[in-house]
């Protein structure tokens, strides 16, 4: 089964479920990318009526897959008490298996996720087998910040940002720049260079207040 095929019966199954999702990670970047970035895993927001968790593994497992529980202490690289623990959120469950596509979904106890679900909801793209909804470019680059603010080498969310904001899209400003304000995120000093002129004009602005 290629990617698209695997992409089609993710779809197929959570439609099917019921349960609320958005497509994220390296097939939206490549939507907003300047040019495409190949990937080899699905990446997507779930929320599902009696357990989030508990319905990602069930998905994850139905396509042959072993998940992996990534607490929030894990992503946040620390403190290392609570990563040995294992006593703080899941966050994020993986799913691998050897050479095969992986398939990783982000739980809404993840601080941007239930406000970039709701957008993408009304964000549907059509992929070729029906519309999937799709992170908005704005929810897009709040989560490559968020998950550059708790490791700064990540290259591919370095080098996505770097593409997407070379790509000049039209950006909802306002709520771009509250929601960094409301997460505490900044554009790491390696990508200010390449900041739309307008983004940086309304972050200087709500600095200044």
């Amino acid at each position: 089964m290629d990617l698209k095929q695997f992409f089609a019966e993710v779809v197929r199954v959570l439609t099917k479920d019921k349960a609320r999702f958005a497509l994220a990670g390296g097939l939206v970047a490549s939507l907003y990318r300047r040019e495409e970035r190949l990937t080899k895993d699905l990446d997507f927001l779930l929320l599902a009526e009696g357990g989030s968790e508990q319905k990602a593994a069930q998905v994850i497992r139905s396509f042959g897959l072993h998940p992996h529980l990534i607490r929030k202490a894990e992503l946040e690289g620390g403190p290392l008490f609570a990563i040995k623990r294992r006593n703080t959120p899941v966050w994020m469950v993986a799913g691998r298996q050897g050479d095969a596509i992986g398939l990783d979904f982000i739980l809404p106890g993840m601080p941007w996720c239930e406000s970039a679900l709701a957008r993408a909801e009304q964000n549907s793209i059509d992929f070729g087998f029906g519309k999937v909804p799709s992170l908005t470019v704005e929810d897009l680059i709040l989560a490559k910040l968020f998950a550059l603010k708790n490791d700064s080498s990540r290259f591919s969310d370095l080098d996505d940002l770097q593409s997407i904001f070379l790509a000049k899209h039209p950006l909802n400003l306002a709520y771009l720049t509250g929601q960094m304000q409301r997460l505490d995120l900044t554009v790491p000093t390696l990508l200010r260079e390449t900041i739309p002129s307008a983004l940086r004009l309304v972050m200087r602005k709500r600095k200044g207040r």
